[in-house]
């Protein structure tokens, strides 16, 4: 009857719902962030978008990045719905029920849909944004450029939390009647995280590709400015900000937020903690997206200099978390009183948004340019180029350090919350429930981040196209400046995409270990589960410890092959542009308009072609150490992937990001001994800025989803796992391990 009547089932669940606020609480946030969203986004559409060749770069812009997502969605089809039909028989096998099989395609699907969904979202509006902030700023000057670039970026932070919060939501309210309903939710973090995999890899494979060809035969061979229409590059340039730093950041964090939210839902499942403590993440992520939506509103006014949008941007976001901790407060005080168990949630998730706060201003130390470590970088520029990547690589390592040092302190603290203060059902229960509500409380933060970083995208694009229209000084002045902010936002905020997927992985990591346990050992209490868990997942387990490097293997190779991958795609680049230049030499002297279609076209084929193999090798290699290794030492390998991934994700965006913007200090003129543009220290910063590029816009960012696939999947697949283990009886590292020894034995008989 469940199964053939599931409307009638969440019609009865909906209604419910009305009654209780904790139900009701996450749809209508959801539905008002979503009706918010288009509301603004018809805001921006309404506005100006200039003069017929603004329109036209933008419409060649917005057609390439929409060109390249549907192809690379379309190329994603096959292996997601391979994956669903995959999924639904394992569930239907595993639990004996049809329900179970046709739930668990549906959450994988749902989770991968929303997931695609908030990539488009994102780059549909800041495609069409970036002209009409150009225009703003011609028409009102930085104060009316900034409102409709913030706006613009505000789309797709509130549509991301809210299509989020609504699938999770939903979800949840069709599979509460089920017994086993949290394992169900968990496809739906697959789904999203495959997804958000896929589109890191290919776009940010496109985007560096792009930036490096039109770096190196633009400014570094021809000595022409970076967004010059001359550049057969240049859109193919302005595409790639869109389809990597607007939709693959959109889809990260939109994978974090389902991660963490779904995660946090099983852990408290697999403690029966009882219906309040289930939707508790979903009531978090609710607060925090209707006070992201009032803090919104505190970008507007007058502003005159990139100090005044900086305080603007700020004060959004400290708005949004001082109401969503007011909130959450006043529900905890209604829901538990004045008690224990409501200071010690309270207390974790302000632990999580301070982390947030705290690795924002870190990567903002570490990447801006107002800030020491990029001023010595660019000071490095006058001796050669090597010293520029040695000093942003040591500055790259160096920014590591305090971000994980307050991840742990956020985690540890945390755990000690829930261990000594919230104790139910037990203290390692409660400390394990608290930790989740701190990632949840970081992640919650998610919809004025994106705000944030979307923002950064469409200042580079309405600065480039203000370049290449031949705007005025004063325009570019204003284009500049929101250019220079947004350059600050997008570096920090993928400090913030780094923190959540460590946090995200390490909530699905506990929960893998006990869902392993329970499949293996079927019957235990949840005392004993948490008993046999210590007992097998132990450093001194060398099944721990092979899986282990082996998650380091994997990291280093999925590294090595995102790099790679972008160095092949530009130099082909590279060749057309500088064929163009070679047999058409009036697009030089600006008489012909160089072949920007063809620039493109080159840069999607090599994106679409390189991106898969990565993307399978992170689905593929835990599920065969899994399988022939055995479930423990796939929980090595999953805590190899965190900690190697963790922190290589952070050295290479911070230190791409400290590269670039050293770059840009050169370019301001600010240290006159520096020389400026076109100097020996300039040339020098733009090849640290190349060497930067992959790493903070392509294998930095894809290491995130990367941390996150491996530990969905291992959760998804874990009753699959653990029946190959069983059947097998022996796993095949000890059978490794047995014919070794016997080959020594018969070594030293001889």
């Amino acid at each position: 009857m469940f199964v053939l009547c599931p409307y009638a089932y969440l019609a009865n669940a909906l209604s419910l719902a009305i009654i209780n606020f904790q139900q009701s609480l996450p749809l209508l946030a959801s539905l008002i962030g979503i009706a918010y969203g288009i509301g603004i986004a018809a805001w921006v559409l309404r506005q100006s978008p200039g003069t017929e060749e603004m329109q036209r770069i933008s419409q060649l812009i917005a057609r390439g990045a929409r060109a390249f997502l549907l192809r690379e969605y379309k190329t994603i089809l096959t292996v997601g719905s391979l994956l669903a039909v995959i999924i639904g028989a394992l569930y239907f096998f595993a639990y004996r029920s049809v329900a179970y099989g046709l739930y668990a395609a549906l959450s994988f699907a749902l989770g991968a849909l929303g997931s695609a969904l908030a990539g488009y979202v994102g780059m549909y509006i800041t495609t069409r944004s970036a002209s009409r902030t150009a225009e703003a700023a011609k028409k009102g000057g930085l104060k009316g450029a900034l409102l409709v670039s913030f706006r613009a970026g505000s789309v797709m932070g509130t549509m991301l939390i809210s299509v989020g919060i609504l699938v999770v939501s939903l979800l949840y309210l069709l599979l509460s009647g089920l017994s086993a309903w949290a394992e169900i939710l968990i496809p739906t973090a697959f789904g999203a995280s495959l997804i958000s995999l896929f589109i890191r890899v290919a776009g940010g494979i496109y985007t560096k590709a792009s930036d490096w060809g039109a770096d190196i035969v633009g400014k570094v061979e021809k000595g022409i400015p970076e967004d010059d229409p001359r550049n057969p590059a240049t859109i193919a340039d302005n595409v790639g900000d869109n389809v990597g730093d607007v939709a693959g950041m959109a889809s990260d964090v939109y994978e974090s937020l389902v991660v963490v939210l779904t995660g946090a839902m099983f852990i408290s499942f697999i403690f029966k903690m009882g219906s309040v403590y289930y939707s508790l993440p979903l009531v978090i992520a609710s607060f925090s997206l209707i006070s992201a939506i009032i803090g919104m509103q505190m970008v507007r006014g007058e502003a005159d200099s990139v100090s005044s949008v900086m305080q603007k941007l700020s004060l959004s976001l400290y708005t949004t978390i001082a109401l969503s901790l007011l909130f959450l407060l006043l529900f905890l005080l209604y829901e538990f009183g004045l008690s224990l168990s409501s200071l010690s949630i309270w207390l974790s998730a302000l632990l999580g948004m301070i982390t947030s706060a705290v690795v924002l201003k870190v990567t903002e130390y570490f990447t801006h340019y107002t800030h020491n470590p990029v001023k010595e970088i660019a000071k490095q520029a006058k001796i050669s180029a090597s010293n520029v990547i040695v000093t942003g690589y040591a500055y790259g390592l160096m920014s590591s350090v305090p971000i994980i040092i307050t991840v742990s302190a956020s985690l540890g603290l945390s755990f000690y919350l829930g261990y000594f203060v919230l104790r139910y059902p037990n203290p390692i229960a409660g400390g394990i429930f608290d930790t989740a509500i701190a990632s949840v409380g970081l992640l919650s933060l998610a919809g004025i981040i994106i705000t944030l970083d979307s923002f950064g995208p469409v200042s580079d694009n309405a600065s480039g196209l203000a370049e290449m229209t031949g705007l005025s000084e004063e325009v570019r002045k204003h284009t500049d400046a929101l250019d220079a902010v947004g350059n600050t936002t997008k570096a920090t905020t993928k400090g913030y995409a780094i923190a959540s997927a460590g946090l995200a992985a390490v909530v699905l990591f506990i929960g893998f270990i006990y869902e392993a346990v329970k499949w293996s050992l079927q019957g235990l209490t949840i005392s004993e589960n948490i008993k046999v868990a210590f007992q097998q997942v132990s450093v001194l387990n060398p099944e721990v410890l092979i899986g282990t490097f082996l998650g380091a293997v994997l990291v280093y190779l999925f590294s090595s092959r995102t790099l790679s991958s972008v160095s092949r795609s530009a130099m082909e680049l590279v060749e057309e542009i500088r064929r163009q230049f070679r047999e058409r030499p009036g697009i030089l002297e600006g008489k012909e308009s160089p072949d920007y279609e063809r620039a493109i076209d080159i840069v999607t084929k090599h994106a679409l072609s390189e991106f898969m193999l990565p993307g399978l090798l992170a689905v593929i290699l835990p599920l065969a150490v899994g399988a022939l290794l055995g479930w423990v030492a796939l929980v090595g390998l999953i805590l190899g992937t965190i900690i190697v991934g963790f922190p290589r994700a952070l050295l290479m965006a911070n230190a791409g990001g400290a590269w670039d913007n050293a770059k840009k200090y050169i370019e301001t003129g600010t240290d006159p001994s520096l020389g400026g543009k076109g100097s020996e220290a300039h040339k020098n910063s733009v090849v640290g800025d190349v060497v930067g590029d992959p790493f903070k816009d392509t294998t930095g960012p894809s290491l995130n989803p990367l941390i996150k696939v491996v530990n969905t999947v291992s959760v998804v697949f874990a009753p699959a796992i653990v029946f190959i283990n069983k059947v097998l009886g022996i796993n095949v590292s000890l059978f490794i391990a047995l014919y070794v020894h016997q080959l020594l034995l018969l070594l030293l008989a001889q």
